[in-house]
């Protein structure tokens, strides 16, 4: 059986970052903690649960100081469209908590 990690074909790095997402075509924004990211796609951490197939806009609020990976980032954008792959439930949160993987679409150019 393949891990999550087999499956990746980006390399990740962890990276601590505030993002705003919406689904695509909406207003209501949602606010969302980076955990790692790649040239591919990142994760993340939400209160929201993402609809796996869903395609949503991520914009990029703020680095975070002590990030580890505030180097050049090849995967780190400052906004994109990306469509949910999973969702998962964070267990043990008081408050329900969710990891996001989502993968961007390819760029145009």
């Amino acid at each position: 059986m393949k891990t999550n990690a087999e499956k990746r074909s980006y390399d990740r790095i962890y990276f601590s970052a505030d993002v705003a997402f919406s689904y695509f075509n909406k207003d209501h924004s949602h606010f969302a903690q980076t955990l790692n990211l790649g040239s591919g796609g990142m994760c993340f951490r939400s209160s929201l649960f993402l609809i796996p197939g869903a395609t949503v806009c991520i914009r990029l609020e703020k680095i975070h100081p002590n990030a580890s990976g505030t180097r050049f980032c090849e995967g780190l954008r400052s906004v994109t469209l990306a469509q949910v792959k999973w969702c998962r439930e964070v267990p043990g949160d008081e408050e329900p908590h969710y990891r996001a993987g989502v993968k961007y679409f390819e760029l145009a150019y």
